[in-house]
């Protein structure tokens, strides 16, 4: 089992220090520290994709509130002070036990042996159905092509021993109905047992009753009566797939030492990164090198206020839509309005709650990278879009010179217009998703998989030379040529061409793609179905 990541251990640390710090000495202020590092902690367990161990941190959260907002519970009794503690206990043993589903291992793996390719990565996946269930072996039909790793088993069976489940999926014995009694009981007993996983509840009808009551019993997603299972796959395929998260950025313009200092240490307990200047004659330059994700805002400042400084950064158009959030003493209603009206996305009175000023930070960041994320994505297959892809080739060149690996491949549906004639447009599109997710499915975190357009495909594997890239795509290839595609009137089957090309012989990013796709164009007029790798150097444009 792989480890934690060292930050998420060395928070948890962090925050048992601070508990037994308040044991030791009794004083309030550490109470509010530690529930302060609480937050911290709840808050990275979501990011990392452990909603059990999320969920038992915020119930320990919530007790801890309750004991700063109720002052008959301060000082804390020794019997809620226990109960405390033996929650935390449970907590930190439980997190050092599980490995995070963002970093879990996952990938196309043909070895038998120990020794683990870059590829290979564990993604075990329980599914728990009646016996004989026609929904539980499709799904472990589609989910083992995929590369996951699944294991049926019944309401009553206990699932083998092994490496912790990525995801359990629960399968109703009766669709669009009310989960019964034994159902919801097996799946309280399959949260407790497995903390750190991921439920998904299928065929969940439009009732709240069933809602709440699944979610009671420990269940993360309740997916409805009417989706199919093939968008099942493709939540899973969200679930692993493992972004690379970039720290969040938070510009603070603020002219207080101690403020700053205030602002900064609140925002650090929450994995939040900052940078402070005291004056925002510095604004632009400062954002130019930063690049923050928010801005915090003091209202009033020396030479201009906080609404004037928003205003002119409104003018430039790629700090258009960076969230703006004020911070000021001002408490009249009229005067914060017209502030957010001008250009500023939120208002927090000073002194602000610690808590509530990390939480409308990271919410604003994300709906803003959220927002960044749409315009770069496909709409259909959630890859790179065209522009977005080539963007990112460029990094991966410029990590990759000038003595690394680097393989780029041109991926194209054969004869794809004949599949939209013959079988409809919705079956075309199915067939597109199909490679996406088994790209998704087969290739590292770190690789690039692009929609070019249409049916083409990009894929840019870093590290990777034109043999190795040609082996592991040619194994694709083969596996998709065998994925059947459901339609109406039964399944069709469907294969793609490849070319690849591969640094040192191509020096450019236009130099790689226009070699991979005079080699795609060659795979065509060889016959299709077929991957052809570049040959000779081409001269540089």
């Amino acid at each position: 089992m792989h480890e934690v990541s060292h930050s998420l251990i060395a928070l948890a640390k962090t925050l048992d220090l601070r508990w037994q710090h308040y044991r030791s000495s009794g004083e309030f202020d550490q109470f509010v520290e530690f529930t302060l590092s609480l937050n911290g902690l709840t808050e990275r367990l979501t990011q990392q994709n452990l909603p059990g161990l999320a969920g038992a941190c915020q119930e320990l959260e919530n007790r801890a509130l309750a004991c700063l907002t109720d002052h008959s519970l301060r000082p804390v009794s020794d019997e809620q002070s226990a109960a405390i503690s033996q929650q935390l206990n449970v907590i930190l043993q439980l997190l050092l036990r599980h490995e995070t589903p963002a970093v879990m291992a996952k990938r196309l793996s043909d070895a038998t042996d120990d020794e683990r390719d870059p590829w290979i990565r564990q993604r075990n996946i329980l599914i728990v159905s009646r016996p004989g269930h026609a929904w539980s072996a499709a799904l472990v039909e589609q989910l083992a092509f995929y590369g996951f790793r699944p294991q049926a088993v019944g309401w009553d069976e206990t699932p083998a021993a092994g490496e912790e489940p990525l995801a359990i999926i629960i399968v109703p014995d009766q669709e669009n109905s009310i989960y019964p009694q034994h159902a919801l009981a097996a799946l309280q007993k399959l949260r407790a047992r497995h903390l750190a996983s991921y439920v998904y509840c299928l065929s969940v009808p439009p009732a709240l009753e069933a809602i709440v009551n699944l979610q009671r019993a420990g269940a993360n997603v309740c997916i409805p009566a009417e989706y199919r299972l093939s968008d099942m796959l493709s939540r899973i395929l969200d679930l692993v797939e493992s972004r690379e998260q970039e720290t969040h950025r938070v510009l603070i313009v603020e002219d207080s030492k101690t403020a700053t200092a205030h602002i900064q240490r609140a925002l650090e307990l929450h994995g939040i990164d900052s940078r402070a200047i005291n004056t925002p004659l510095s604004l632009l330059q400062a954002c130019a090198d930063y690049r923050p994700h928010a801005i915090l805002m003091d209202m009033y400042m020396p030479f201009c206020t906080g609404v004037e400084v928003t205003r002119a950064l409104r003018q430039i158009p790629e700090y258009q839509s960076v969230p703006v959030i004020y911070l000021s003493g001002e408490t009249d209603i009229g005067q914060q309005v017209e502030a957010l009206r001008l250009g500023g996305d939120q208002f927090l009175t000073k002194p602000a709650n610690p808590i509530i000023l990390s939480a409308v930070v990271k919410t604003k960041i994300d709906r803003y990278r959220d927002m960044l994320r749409s315009g770069r994505h496909d709409s259909l297959t959630g890859l790179l879009n065209h522009s977005a892809a080539k963007e990112q080739l460029e990094h991966m060149l410029r990590r990759a010179l000038p003595a690394g690996h680097l393989s780029v491949a041109m991926i194209d549906i054969d004869r794809f217009k004949s599949i939209n004639d013959n079988y409809g447009h919705p079956v075309g599109d199915q067939v597109i998703r199909s490679l996406a997710w088994l790209l998704r499915g087969r290739l590292r975190n770190t690789d690039l998989i692009g929609r070019y357009g249409g049916e083409e495909f990009i894929v840019a594997l870093g590290g990777v030379d034109a043999g190795q890239a040609t082996t592991l795509l040619e194994r694709i290839r083969e596996d998709f040529a065998r994925l059947p595609h459901a339609h109406g009137r039964g399944a069709l089957r469907a294969s793609f061409s490849c070319g690849i090309a591969a640094l040192p012989a191509y020096a450019t990013s236009s130099s790689l793609i226009e070699a991979a796709d005079e080699a795609l164009l060659q795979a065509k007029r060889e016959g299709r179905n077929r991957l052809v790798a570049a040959g000779r150097r081409r001269p540089e444009q």
